[in-house]
């Protein structure tokens, strides 16, 4: 049997990137995904009821600062019974002034009777194995309130906080949204630690999402710090 000759150096690191573009470009062809997951809207303050709902993931071409496309994470969730949507976009950070390693944009769209007085705090996303679980995965950002109904969350760019979020991300089936009315004052203690939770599932096609865009993540010259587990 005839055995070719073996790749150098060289050869290797060329064939591992011609490997990574193709991956690349691979992600960046996908469909947009439409088949729907579950998702839910959980009121701690009436007894914890719950308004279910559904939440779509696809991918998403977003401009970079310098002009390029890059590929980002988007859900659209939807709790018909309450007037509540959400969207939320997780993208790469390739704004060397801000200090991130990824940015999720949640924007909401609610009536106007929602809670009290509307959206106030943001606790912050979570992550975690089932609905409602007992145990919440904490993603290490840095929030803000950018317009009365967005909210953008920096996640942290140390390398440990990275791998720490980008496995919460992957690993993890459900997202969690934890916020509080407009109306509610800080550290005051009520029957809850916040006054509503919005649960959304990965699922199938949400996962099949995450893998293609943090794929492309890492074939890219600038990915992420480390890879997910």
């Amino acid at each position: 049997m005839k055995v070719g000759p073996s790749l150098d150096s060289a050869s290797r690191m060329q064939l591992r990137s011609i490997i990574f573009s193709a991956s690349f470009l691979i992600a960046f062809a996908l469909p947009a995904v439409a088949q729907s997951e579950p998702a839910a809207l959980i009121d701690f303050n009436h007894g914890d009821k719950r308004s279910a709902g559904t939440v779509a993931w696809r991918t998403e071409q977003v401009k970079t600062p310098d002009g390029h496309d890059d590929l980002a994470i988007r859900a659209d969730v939807d709790i018909p019974g309450q007037n509540l949507k959400l969207t939320m976009l997780l993208r790469r950070n390739l704004d060397p002034s801000v200090p991130a390693s990824h940015v999720i944009e949640l924007t909401f769209t609610t009536p106007p009777d929602f809670i009290d007085g509307g959206l106030g705090d943001l606790l912050g996303t979570f992550l975690a194995p089932n609905e409602m679980s007992g145990k919440l995965d904490p993603l290490s950002v840095a929030s803000y309130k950018k317009r009365a109904d967005q909210y953008v969350e920096w996640l942290s760019e140390k390398p440990g906080e990275i791998c720490h979020n980008l496995s919460a991300l992957n690993d993890n089936l459900w997202l969690a949204v934890y916020f509080n009315g407009a109306k509610r004052k800080p550290n005051v203690f009520r029957p809850a630690v916040s006054d509503q939770s919005l649960w959304f599932s990965k699922g199938e096609t949400g996962q099949r999402v995450f893998d293609a865009v943090f794929a492309a993540w890492e074939a890219g010259t600038k990915g992420a710090a480390c890879q997910p587990s």
